[in-house]
């Protein structure tokens, strides 16, 4: 006693004040404790000597008892506070990567929408663009089939008068020498057949017009016997040239219908290719569009499952802040409280130092010892102990009623050694129950968070390895396609330099039959030439005296003029077939290969996009691949940690709850022991306030 204990108290209330900040608590404020240790201090019943010295010694003991206790608490509450710490690092990492996760797919999903809508424009722009040429192309055609109408009729018009020409020049041509073409037409049902063809070469609209009036006019004179009609000359030149002028119209007729075929073939054959390869385009589009919308639903969905996992991930780090705040404050609570109570007892002890010293001098002031009553007064405690021990049937109990017989019966201070026992007792109860129920909530919380971990890790694991398992069946189908375009492209290839030597064949063949046909019609339009100019003179002679024993052979040139003139005929229509033949051919070949190389560009690009898929979807499969792995070795983490966690949590011989109930009645058994043993601590205060009046 003395200035120490003051200094003790100073230096007590500096460290309670360092390290209890935050909150306040009245001074002053007792534990329970106190007032126990002072209702079962003040009645011992058999101690010798001085009874405040006693007591002193139990307030020591008492703040001693208080300082353990704190620093037990101490230690239990930082490693508490480490946990947190460890735990607030593992959930903000979750967060954080969680988060990164919603920022990736928000931008995935914008780019999907992005490429979605300017597709979409593209896909329109094809289909407009596919219109308008489907449009022209229908227009090139009407044009072209009127076009072609208006040829067939040209063509059949100069056919008909290069046939009535022909014609008629053969037959004039014999007819004339035997007189003029009034008798001739009289004689002649030949020639009257010529005139009456001839009519309708004047009415036809292909004819020449200045042509068509000679024409008309010489059939007109042709009624009189005139010095025009005997003119044969003048109506031989007129059809010859009409014939020659026909034939010329019917050729440039044939090259502008052979001109106008194969630009509207050209303009026909542009338009398709345009078409196919917009229809292609656009059905690439469509195609890059539905895998764009995929992606996109994909990603919505993931996004749906990342923001509930990172609401999740939040919620669980908030929580695990409220709750170790929580826990912070409450231990803040505690060590106000434990100071405050050492306080109380340091001020206890200096009040009994300073002023009972006098009282304690005196000779009659001491504890009586009544040995009559001490048996009997320790009964009730060790029969409620054993009544205790029966109804929970914890041998400990027995065994605790048997020590406190024992003591009653043999100590000298039984109440402080008893009061001990059961309050060793009850500490040591309340430490496993504590103790327990720390363990159940860890194992509950941590059994929750591992099983909702793998139940997460698991789900992925399946998401991920259903879209591995949906890439590598695209890829194995892109490959089979683009094994298949391969092979097209390769045989496209094949028949394309198959066609062209065949193209080049018949054009080498085309060469020489037009070369022959263009010999022999020039052979025999010279052949012909030279006996109508020879014959013709002969046929102006035929009225002159003879003065030569030679005469010409006029009738047998007639016949071989006629042959001559159909073969000319022949070898025209065999040159204007054979060119004919070598334009479709042509124009086949070039329409051909023009759908070949369409249809070559369309392949390629096919197999270009297809090989790009086929590594972005490998790309994607490594991955997820890697993804699942990593998965995988977190989920055996966490499974390993949930093996662990049954093995200390769950292999129990008894619920935590009986545990927990059957606890609690032995300490209700044994608070109730205490309550006994103070209720026969205040008799003991009354005897020996008697003992002292006396």
């Amino acid at each position: 006693p003395g200035p120490g204990s003051s200094a003790k108290l100073r230096e007590l209330t500096a460290d309670c004040n360092r390290s209890c900040t935050r909150i306040v608590v009245p001074k002053l404020r007792v534990d329970m404790r106190v007032a126990l240790f002072f209702a079962a201090a003040a009645p011992v019943a058999a101690v010798q000597g001085n009874p405040i010295a006693k007591v002193l010694d139990l307030l020591a003991g008492m703040r001693s008892k208080i300082v353990s206790e704190g620093e037990s608490e101490q230690k239990s509450y930082e490693e508490f506070a480490h946990w947190c710490r460890q735990e607030s690092k593992s959930l903000g990492r979750e967060v954080e990567d969680a988060t990164e996760d919603v920022k990736q797919l928000q931008a995935a999903i914008s780019k999907a929408n992005a490429n979605i809508e300017s597709l979409t424009s593209a896909i329109g722009d094809l289909a407009a663009s596919q219109q308008q040429a489907q449009q022209d192309l229908k227009e090139a055609t009407e044009v072209r089939s009127k076009e072609h109408a208006d040829y067939s009729k040209v063509a059949a018009e100069l056919s008909e008068a290069i046939a009535s020409l022909g014609n008629a020049l053969a037959v004039l041509e014999r007819a004339l020498p035997k007189g003029s073409f009034a008798q001739v037409l009289k004689q002649s049902q030949a020639v009257q057949e010529v005139v009456q063809g001839l009519s309708a070469v004047v009415t036809a609209t292909s004819v020449d017009s200045n042509d068509a009036v000679k024409l008309q006019a010489f059939l007109q004179s042709s009624e009189q016997d005139s010095s025009e009609s005997r003119n044969s000359n003048s109506i031989l030149e007129v059809l010859g040239d009409m014939l020659n002028k026909a034939e010329a119209q019917k050729a440039d007729a044939d090259r502008a219908e052979m001109q106008s075929k194969h630009d509207f073939m050209m303009l026909k054959s542009s338009l398709e290719a345009q078409l196919a390869t917009q229809a292609k385009e656009q059905d690439e589009h469509k195609k890059e569009k539905a895998v764009n919308e995929q992606k996109l639903a994909s990603a919505t969905g993931d996004l749906s499952d990342a923001q509930k996992e990172l609401a999740e991930d939040t919620k669980s780090l908030n929580d695990a802040h409220a709750d170790c705040e929580e826990r912070a404050h409450e231990w803040d609570v505690s060590m106000q409280s434990r100071a405050h109570e050492i306080e109380a007892l340091d001020t206890a002890t200096k009040i009994l130092q300073e002023k009972t010293g006098g009282a304690q001098n005196q000779a009659g002031y001491s504890f009586l010892q009544i040995t009559a009553a001490k048996s009997s007064s320790f009964a009730d405690v060790v029969a409620s102990l054993m009544q205790t021990g029966k109804d929970a049937q914890d041998r400990k109990l027995a065994m605790l009623a048997m020590r406190v017989r024992s003591v009653a019966s043999s100590s000298a201070d039984p109440f402080s050694k008893i009061k001990g026992l059961i309050e060793d007792m009850i500490s040591k109860l309340e430490k496993e129950a504590a103790e327990e129920a720390s363990a159940k909530a860890f194992c509950d919380s941590e059994t929750a968070k591992a099983n909702a971990k793998k139940d997460d890790h698991e789900s992925t694991i399946s998401t991920l390895s259903s879209k591995i398992d949906y890439a590598k069946a695209r890829i194995t189908k892109l490959k089979e396609q683009v094994a298949t375009l391969t092979s097209e492209l390769k045989s496209i290839a094949e028949n394309q330099a198959e066609s062209t030597g065949i193209r080049n064949e018949e054009s080498a063949e085309f060469a020489i039959v037009e070369k022959d046909y263009e010999d022999g019609l020039e052979g025999v339009q010279l052949a012909l030439k030279v006996l109508r100019e020879y014959y013709a003179q002969s046929f102006a002679q035929v009225d002159q005296p003879s003065t030569s024993s030679h005469s010409s052979k006029g009738g047998a040139a007639s016949s071989i003029i006629g042959i001559l003139e159909v073969a000319e005929s022949d070898f025209g229509k065999l040159l204007a077939e054979a060119r004919d033949t070598e334009s479709s051919a042509v124009s086949a070949y070039e329409q051909m290969s023009e759908d070949n190389k369409i249809a070559t560009a369309t392949k390629k690009v096919e197999v270009k996009h297809k090989n790009e898929e086929i590594t972005d979807l490998r790309h994607s499969v490594s991955e997820h691949s890697n993804d699942s792995d990593s998965e995988q070795e977190e989920l055996d983490s966490v499974i390993e940690y949930l093996s662990k966690l049954g093995d200390q949590c769950v292999a129990k011989p008894e619920p935590y709850e009986e545990r927990k109930r059957r606890r609690e009645q032995e300490m209700d058994g044994l608070k109730n022991a205490l309550d006994i043993l103070e209720g026969q601590a205040i008799g003991f205060l009354a005897i020996k306030s008697h003992t002292r009046r006396m």
